[in-house]
């Protein structure tokens, strides 16, 4: 892969990890209620960290009546948000796996950007079908004229959730190039190993131990037989010579 495409997938994903940043400080989701002269006369907008919080001051019977319940996404998995974009803008920044060759220490690292990529589609796909589908705030837009109650009924996904959609695509590619390169890495360091292992199987043949004990006992027959031979030739050898 050319340095150049590597410098666009890391661009787009710092952009993305701002996105990312910004994204739950802004309005997530939108609830209103207006009448069909256009008063608004429900209003609440929904952020991941501060709930349900209304634009209407002061806020009516009839509004506060209607406020939606709240999502109560746990607290750990936003602090879990912010963490992961910090260590990811670090790994990204310092820890850049085109520029090393080895890569043994980089394992962690990979983790970190999986945790991020992950967190990222749990508010893209998990928010909405867990905390707002149960509770009839309907996604991702969606507008209803009664004309029975005169009230126009407007709900809809906001700038928030917006721009975490947007930042996957940004993330993605450098996410699953720093997991690609690593793990092709980690694929070479084996390799060396794996041969070793079959060229020592193949080496390796089975042990007939009754082969072996029969080699044995002929190899100590031989010794015991060998001695009456050299002493039979040496009585024939004198007495040539001694006849001579």
């Amino acid at each position: 892969m050319s340095i150049r495409i590597i410098s666009g997938f890391k661009l787009s994903f710092l952009i993305g990890l701002i996105l990312l940043f910004l994204s739950p400080f802004m309005e997530w989701y939108s609830y209103q209620i207006f009448t069909l002269e256009n008063e608004l006369v429900v209003s609440w907008k929904y952020n991941i960290f501060f709930e349900w919080s209304t634009s209407l001051f002061p806020s009516t019977p009839f509004n506060e009546a209607l406020r939606p319940k709240n999502l109560v996404i746990p607290l750990v998995i936003n602090v879990l948000l912010f963490v992961s974009i910090i260590l990811s803008g670090y790994v990204v920044l310092f820890k850049n796996v085109e520029k090393v060759e080895s890569l043994d220490k980089f394992t962690p690292y990979s983790y970190i950007l999986g945790l991020l990529l992950v967190l990222n589609l749990f508010y893209i796909v998990i928010f909405p079908v867990m905390y707002l589908l149960p509770q009839g705030l309907y996604f991702p837009f969606l507008q209803i004229v009664d004309f029975d109650s005169t009230f126009i009924y407007i709900l809809t996904c906001s700038q928030g959730y917006i721009i975490q959609s947007i930042a996957f695509p940004l993330i993605f590619p450098y996410i699953i190039f720093y997991f690609k390169t690593i793990s092709t890495f980690q694929q070479k360091e084996k390799i060396p190993e794996t041969i070793i292992t079959k060229i020592i199987e193949k080496a390796q043949e089975p042990i007939d131990l009754d082969k072996l004990i029969a080699q044995e006992e002929l190899k100590q027959k031989f010794k015991k037989k060998k001695p009456q031979e050299d002493n039979l030739e040496n009585f024939i050898t004198t007495f040539i010579e001694g006849n001579v």
